[in-house]
């Protein structure tokens, strides 16, 4: 929101030299945003798992309140436990669906 000019100034650089950096380089990185966030995802997922992480995004604050420290592995098996809960929880709607808790799920979940 910065005219180029003040942003140049402090660089001892010409108002052009920013013009053509912010054309180049960051409208790259905007467009290139945008289409990520265009990006459909292929598996919907179900009201279990969004509550499932909420829980479990829940508990490890709590447990890092607490200070007891969290391996991935533990991780891992709250988010099956919970996950196991809820299904038994909600019942018919979720039968079918599994959660393997794998490095990519996590990966995703952070």
């Amino acid at each position: 929101g910065e005219k180029m000019v003040d942003v140049a100034c402090p660089y001892n650089l010409k108002r052009s030299t920013i013009s053509a950096i912010l054309k180049n380089k960051i409208m790259e990185h905007v467009k290139s945003a945008v289409l990520m966030m265009l990006t459909v995802i292929s598996e919907k997922r179900g009201k279990v798992m969004e509550e499932m992480e909420k829980l479990l995004s829940v508990w490890m604050q709590g447990q890092h309140q607490r200070r007891v420290p969290l391996s991935l592995m533990l991780i891992q098996e709250k988010a099956k436990s919970l996950y196991e809960d809820l299904k038994k929880e909600h019942g018919e709607e979720s039968e079918g669906t599994s959660l393997s808790a794998s490095h990519g799920w996590f990966h995703r979940f952070k």
